[in-house]
């Protein structure tokens, strides 16, 4: 059975245009130009109508991840939330992912998302507050501080804490005020 089956793009909507201090990162609803995976996920990813689709029957496992340049450069500054549209499949052992942010000195914070209590196939809006990104101690940048007036990367993770299987469709991901 295909990914799709258990997820549409219709069943995560997406937010109006300016509605509500709601600002699209990115729509992975479709094929995206200089998207990039690493890790166990590289090459290891569907694009579905749905999303982009982490799957553990190719070899995608907790550890690996997603992700793309923002340009020109994203401020964040005011933001309160960075939320990600997602749905998980059944088979999904992977307990939560990562939100992870660069700035643009190579600065890179990360924020957790527990996923494991989703029921498969339905995808829900999840979010991190921005006060709980932490700095990344494997990629510091030149200072250790992130400058969210400069926002210039997104990456979404799995959990590197484990080699389970990764059963993901993610659909888009957002900023709320």
């Amino acid at each position: 059975m295909s990914a799709t089956a258990f997820l549409r793009a219709e069943d995560a909507p997406l937010p109006p245009a300016g509605g509500g201090g709601t600002k699209m990162m990115v729509d992975l609803r479709a094929e995206l130009p200089g998207l990039f995976s690493y890790s166990t996920w590289e090459g290891k990813y569907t694009v579905t109508a749905s999303g982009h689709a982490i799957l553990g029957g190719k070899g995608a496992q907790g550890n690996g991840g997603l992700g793309r340049e923002i340009v020109p450069a994203m401020d964040l500054s005011g933001v309160v939330f960075v939320e990600v549209a997602l749905g998980t499949l059944p088979g999904n052992e992977v307990p939560e992912i990562t939100i992870a942010l660069n700035d643009a000195d190579g600065t890179q914070v990360s924020a957790r998302v527990p996923v494991d209590q989703l029921v498969p196939g339905q995808p829900v809006w999840l979010r991190a507050r921005r006060e709980k990104f932490q700095l990344n101690g494997i990629e510091p940048g030149r200072d250790s501080q992130m400058d969210w007036t400069q926002v210039v990367r997104w990456h979404l993770q799995g959990d590197w804490t484990t080699q389970r299987p990764m059963q993901v469709i993610f659909v888009a991901l957002r900023t709320r005020r």
